[in-house]
């Protein structure tokens, strides 16, 4: 008895389900991801078309459905004909139910999708292949040159939406160029420096006419830049990404995510302010992965060549086509392709399996060796679990600066830090990691600073670079104060000078 009540509630569920609609209605669902993008866009209906008949909704097949097609919908809905698109391939999501309408030839004067004729021999249709519709809503429309970016999980990164004669439309990636992503950018309030055009689009499709777009970054604003509209493949919607006004991280720093142990694990690199994915591709090797290793402070690993074996990151590919030599200390330093610059999927996500050491310093870390005092001495810097030298070739104050500052001095300036050239501080021991090291002087590590390579080749330890931080305190001396040291009385002696805090000597050189 329980179950056939329970079997006559069942059916009196499906009945009420399948009597939920009028006969011929159509809707546009706006429950997927897609378009709940599109709602910044106040000016536009946009959704996933459905139909009711037989009492229950279905959805339309995108097989010769057209602009004529688009129009009934729109005008049915109440809506602006004017406008009005369509996007094919489920691009508001795959819907649920019966296929409804299939092969429609509207003509597009018709006031119901319904009174559309219908091949006589419809073609074989998927869900994967639902049409979606894009009306203007009346007495509404878009300012020129309005912009949103849409389909991305934060404000400054997304499919590009602008509002061309008071109608939304997307820009065609083919040609789009960080110029033009600049002005993009900067028309949003972001900063125009660091803004990345991304060719295809991995946010939203977006909606309305294409049209090309090419800015030389003076503009302020799209509309000033020369554009028209054109025909574009719909995998090459332009997306763009700013720099984000607080960034979550170091530009080049990196990351292994969702591994068993800190060294191993899906590799994310910070571009832009923002954390992202490596592309692995054909070409993500030992090498590559040797270099992440090294940029971590582990022993050389290997590459893991099976699909996401870490789970798939999210976002763009920030790095895409990376070839190392294998001796880099940081990822960035090896050469890639333009970020954005070709779609890469999920499987291809790079990763890599590295060694931890027993650590006897941490990566990147530096120290003072030699000097008389804890603010002067050799600069020695660990790498890959290992304290060596700098080679004093190129070795200039705003090194010095980096170093001081990274030991924790305060008060840094380029004019306070000394740079000691020529193993001032006696001769150093292990490898000479650097040579030639060039700094703007506001890197918070020295490791940040740029060089040609990892272990310098044409240095000896006698070449080994020191450095003089200033100090600060009741006991520091006055700059130029001189003194006479070690006499038998107060007026003879070593003479000696301040500089920087520290008394020194002077050479008798010329002394007279």
């Amino acid at each position: 008895m329980k179950s056939l009540l329970a079997l006559c509630f069942a059916f009196a569920a499906i009945g009420a389900v399948r009597s939920a609609c009028t006969e011929g209605d159509i809707r546009l669902n706006a429950t997927d991801s897609h378009a709940r993008d599109l709602e910044p866009l106040t000016s536009v209906a946009a959704g996933r078309v459905e139909v009711c008949l037989h009492g229950q909704w279905g959805t339309v097949c995108s097989t010769s459905f057209d602009l004529q097609e688009a129009t009934v919908v729109c005008r049915q809905l109440g809506y602006s004909t004017t406008g009005a698109t369509y996007l094919s391939n489920a691009a508001f999501g795959e819907g649920l139910g019966p296929i409804q309408l299939n092969s429609l030839n509207c003509r597009g004067t018709e006031g119901r999708l319904v009174n559309c004729t219908e091949s006589a021999r419809p073609a074989r249709c998927t869900h994967a292949e639902d049409v979606g519709v894009v009306c203007q809503v009346p007495g509404k429309s878009c300012r020129n040159g309005e912009i949103h970016l849409i389909g991305g999980d934060t404000r400054n990164k997304g499919t590009v939406q602008v509002c061309f004669n008071q109608q939304y439309g997307t820009i065609c990636g083919e040609r789009l160029s960080n110029s033009t992503a600049s002005v993009i950018c900067a028309s949003l309030g972001y900063s125009r420096e660091g803004a990345i055009a991304i060719p295809h689009t991995i946010y939203s499709m977006g909606i309305g006419l294409v049209q090309n777009v090419s800015c030389n970054g003076t503009e302020r604003n799209v509309t000033q830049c020369l554009h028209s509209t054109t025909a574009c493949p719909q995998s090459s919607r332009a997306a763009v990404l700013c720099k984000p006004t607080n960034p979550a991280c170091r530009d080049g720093q990196i990351r292994l995510v969702n591994g068993t142990s800190r060294a191993v694990g899906r590799v994310e690199v910070c571009f832009n302010g923002e954390w992202g994915r490596v592309c692995g591709g054909g070409s993500w090797d030992n090498r590559e992965a040797n270099v992440v290793c090294r940029q971590l402070g582990f022993m050389p690993g290997n590459a893991t060549t099976q699909p996401a074996p870490y789970g798939k990151g999210s976002g763009i590919s920030l790095l895409d086509q990376v070839v190392c030599r294998g001796n880099e200390t940081l990822l960035l330093s090896c050469t890639h392709a333009q970020v954005g610059s070709r779609e890469c999927t999920y499987q291809q996500d790079a990763s890599a399996t590295c060694i931890e050491y027993s650590p006897f310093c941490v990566n990147g870390s530096v120290r003072l060796q030699g000097g008389r005092v804890q603010n002067e001495g050799r600069v020695e810097m660990c790498i890959g679990g290992q304290w060596g030298t700098i080679c004093d070739q190129g070795w200039n104050s705003t090194a010095a600066k980096v170093v001081c500052r990274q030991l924790g001095f305060p008060n840094i300036t380029a004019a306070l830090a000394i740079a000691i050239p020529h193993a001032s501080y006696g001769v150093g021991t292990g490898r000479i990691w650097f040579d030639q090291v060039r700094c703007h002087g506001d890197e918070p590590s020295l490791l940040q600073c740029t060089h040609p390579s990892t272990l310098s080749l044409t240095c000896s330890h006698s070449n080994d670079a020191g450095v003089l931080c200033p100090v600060t305190g009741q006991h520091c001396c006055v700059n130029g104060d001189v003194r006479l040291a070690n006499g038998t009385s107060s007026n003879e002696g070593r003479v000696e000078v301040c500089y920087n805090c520290v008394w020194g000597t002077v050479c008798d050189s010329g002394w007279n």
